[in-house]
């Protein structure tokens, strides 16, 4: 399993690096795991920094500053090592985590925006070539919040799956935890839930509870006799102040 993580690592290095090298020559500095390049919204290029593989923030245009959640597609968490199924540990899982950005970095996409934010008040973005890119390169999976995933982006993450791409390099969970919330959490609103990603149909299912999760405890949910783990941080702690469970 040594030489099959290497190569996943090697692959996404290989893409990240491909970040300096771009078409467009905006995608030499980098920062942490976050990559700079461009897009065209709505018609118009804009210059912006990848935070991680599905949110950028803008660094020109009208929305200069705002930051974005990209829909159809998810990646992993790049706040920390958080993740864990299978014979993954959270610190390989992190690592592909942290390539996302300069995956989706290595090019220009075509996106658009009708101005709808999401509830964290992040402009949502839609980049379809961007979305099956990721997908087809394992290092995001289609994401449906209501039904399923379109029968392409399935089809792109069978393919992914089959060639072991990316985070499938170690076989393939029917469910993935994506997001986690504890009893008392700041700004909740209703019953907390925990959100899993069906692998085969790209449905991110909600799962209410009733719990409080402690900072730094793994939280674990099954999907037809699979397990996938995730480490809560309370999102306050996510990038300041990070609690000893996130630092590498």
């Amino acid at each position: 399993m040594r030489a099959v993580f290497s190569s996943v690592i090697l692959a996404v290095t290989v893409l990240g690096c491909a970040t300096s090298h771009g078409s467009s020559g905006k995608h030499a500095k980098r920062e942490n795991h976050s990559a700079f390049g461009s897009i065209v919204l709505n018609g118009e290029k804009t210059e912006v920094r990848w935070t991680d593989g599905d949110s950028f923030n803008f660094k020109s245009g009208p929305h200069k500053g705002k930051g974005t959640r990209l829909q159809g597609y998810n990646t992993l968490e790049a706040f920390g090592p958080v993740h864990r199924w299978g014979e993954w540990t959270p610190k390989e899982l992190y690592e592909i985590a942290k390539g996302a950005s300069h995956v989706a970095a290595t090019q220009e996409w075509e996106c658009t925006t009708d101005g709808k934010e999401d509830g964290y008040h992040r402009l949502l973005v839609n980049c379809p070539k961007l979305t099956e890119e990721m997908v087809l390169k394992g290092v995001a999976m289609p994401y449906s919040v209501d039904g399923g995933a379109s029968p392409e982006l399935l089809e792109a993450m069978k393919r992914a799956q089959a060639e072991k791409a990316g985070m499938w390099a170690k076989g393939v969970a029917k469910g993935i935890v994506t997001s986690v919330h504890s009893w008392g959490e700041e700004g909740q609103h209703g019953d907390p839930y925990n959100r899993v990603l069906d692998t085969r149909s790209g449905k991110a299912e909600v799962r209410k509870h009733q719990k409080r999760y402690e900072t730094c405890e793994e939280v674990c949910e099954e999907t037809d006799g699979d397990k996938s783990c995730m480490i809560y941080v309370p999102f306050e702690f996510r990038y300041r102040n990070q609690p000893d469970c996130l630092r590498e």
